[in-house]
């Protein structure tokens, strides 16, 4: 029901109500009116008589004729009177005793026309007494009854006040309850979505206007969840992109930095590979002597670094600059069992035991396989420095949505700390003992990855291991992920 309708059945009941109490105090006033004029016709003819009595006792007393004719013509008006208000007579004292006061008042005439004949005297004034106990009673009789009316019209009234009281209340109770009890819950549940909760809804009951208002409550507040969940969402990814920016940014000023330092050392490099070279073949084309060991270890350990510093120039110059993608069709599971051949050697050295889930039905993916096969170098080979002897490397391979290639490669090393593994594809950055590692190989691998349009990422518990997953996209042309 509406709640203007709930107000409009409300007030109809007040006013079915006083319209029923007033109706109930007119009666009584009404019945005190005429209860009223019948006291007052009682009493007259109460009085009537009294003046029969008088003239009575003046023409017993004095013989008077006038007295006589005076009984006579009040007796009469006593008569009329009686016989105005007998239906009300006998309601109030019975059929039989208007039958009574009728004879009694036929007999008194019959006695007062004979009045001078022996025995009426006696037989007249008892009639008499009976007709004038009559009058009285009657007159009293209207007079309990107005007293009656009043204390019914006084109890009507206090009843009417108490039923007011109490049924309204009841009513106005009702109401406010039924308005205030949804209004409270729509505010507490306001006050929890302004904190964020939307983990409930209000709940709906009848079929009034609050209904309404809780119904759109409750869409409002779907709405709002949904744009909080789109908008935190939205959030997420700006900081991703805003993340990737940065890391893009960061390898771009670290990639220019590194290719001057790199063609700055290659120059002196070259020269000391030469001069080296030159002091080798001369030490090789002159006599025994006790120094020639010495000085050929000593050359070969200048040339050994020299190529090793050639190796870090090569990465750092393969770093820096975005390198030309060439495209072809080939099988990844193919590409990770030829990176598997090549580095066999180091696997049988440290008795690392190779588990290979790869999947026969992924599709051949487009895309660079030199790069792909540096991306999966680094990864493996980082794992095969990680586990101790007899380690075990896990590599899976699965389909993502038709549309790319998931390779996961786990290996049971130490780990890595959560905050060390934020930083692990940072340029020179690098967990290895000093002089095993150049920190740029992680560094190049999450570069090539991400110009190929894959993605790469890094799952690590300390002292369980770690998991590197590499997203590549069937056609090089689409991002993974996105």
């Amino acid at each position: 029901m509406k709640i203007r309708d709930k107000l409009f059945l409300a007030f109809g009941f007040y006013i079915f109500l006083a319209v029923v109490l007033g109706f109930l105090a007119y009666k009584e006033l009404q019945a005190i009116a005429t209860r009223l004029v019948l006291v007052e016709t009682a009493n007259d003819i109460s009085n009537n008589f009294l003046e029969v009595r008088r003239h009575e006792k003046n023409f017993l007393l004095f013989r008077d004729k006038d007295s006589l004719q005076e009984l006579k013509k009040n007796l009469e008006k006593f008569k009329n009177n009686i016989n105005a208000i007998g239906l009300e007579i006998v309601k109030e004292m019975g059929d039989d005793d208007y039958r009574m006061i009728k004879e009694a008042i036929i007999g008194y005439e019959y006695l007062t026309d004979r009045i001078n004949e022996s025995g009426s005297i006696d037989n007249m004034r008892s009639m008499a007494r009976v007709i004038q106990s009559f009058a009285e009673n009657l007159s009293k009789k209207e007079m309990e009854k107005i007293s009656a009316l009043l204390t019914n019209s006084r109890l009507l009234f206090l009843y009417a006040i108490f039923i007011i009281l109490i049924v309204g209340g009841i009513i106005n109770m009702k109401l406010a309850v039924g308005i205030a009890r949804p209004l409270r819950l729509l505010e507490k549940r306001t006050r929890e979505i302004a904190a964020g909760s939307f983990t409930e809804h209000v709940e709906v009951k009848g079929k009034d206007e609050l209904t309404s208002l809780e119904v759109a409550f409750n869409e409002m507040e779907d709405r709002l969840r949904d744009a909080m969940q789109s908008l935190e969402l939205a959030v997420k990814r700006l900081h991703q992109k805003q993340a990737q920016l940065v890391e893009t940014e960061k390898l771009a000023t670290m990639g220019k930095f590194a290719a001057g330092v790199a063609h700055e050392i290659n120059n002196p490099l070259a020269i000391i590979n030469e001069k080296a070279g030159l002091m080798k073949d001369i030490l090789d084309m002159s006599e025994d002597s006790n120094y020639k060991e010495k000085f050929l270890g000593i050359i070969h350990s200048m040339l050994d670094n020299v190529n090793r510093c050639r190796t870090i120039t090569h990465r750092i110059l393969g770093f820096s600059r975005r390198m030309d993608i060439t495209s072809s069709s080939f099988s990844l599971n193919e590409t990770i069992n030829e990176v598997l051949e090549f580095l066999e050697r180091d696997i049988e050295y440290k008795n690392i035991h190779m588990g290979l889930q790869l999947a026969p039905d992924i599709p051949e993916i487009r895309s660079d396989k030199g790069q792909i096969q540096q991306v999966f170098l680094n990864i493996v080979k980082n794992a095969i420095d990680a586990v101790e002897a007899g380690g075990a490397i896990d590599i899976s391979t699965t389909v993502k949505a038709e549309q790319a290639v998931v390779v996961s490669i786990k290996d049971n090393g130490p780990g890595i700390p959560e905050d060390v593994i934020k930083q692990i594809f940072e340029p020179f950055f690098t967990t290895k003992a000093k002089g095993k590692g150049t920190g740029l190989g992680l560094s190049i691998t999450y570069g090539i990855t991400r110009n190929l349009g894959g993605n790469i990422f890094v799952k690590s518990e300390v002292g369980k291991g770690t998991t590197f997953i590499v997203e590549m996209p069937v056609n090089s042309n689409t991002l993974a992920g996105e």
